[in-house]
């Protein structure tokens, strides 16, 4: 279940940078960088 939900955090970080790149504005890159880092803390951890 963690990492079901690790991959969606992670594609929607991938998709809020899209939308960052798309709009021209920075908050929603920063945003999907840190949810991406977030998904792949949630992937990493070995519990």
């Amino acid at each position: 279940m963690q990492r079901i939900l690790a991959i969606i955090i992670i594609l929607l970080g991938i998709y809020m940078i899209f939308l960052g790149i798309k709009s021209n504005m920075q908050p929603p890159l920063v945003t999907g960088i840190g949810f991406i880092l977030i998904g792949l803390l949630f992937l990493s951890d070995k519990k």
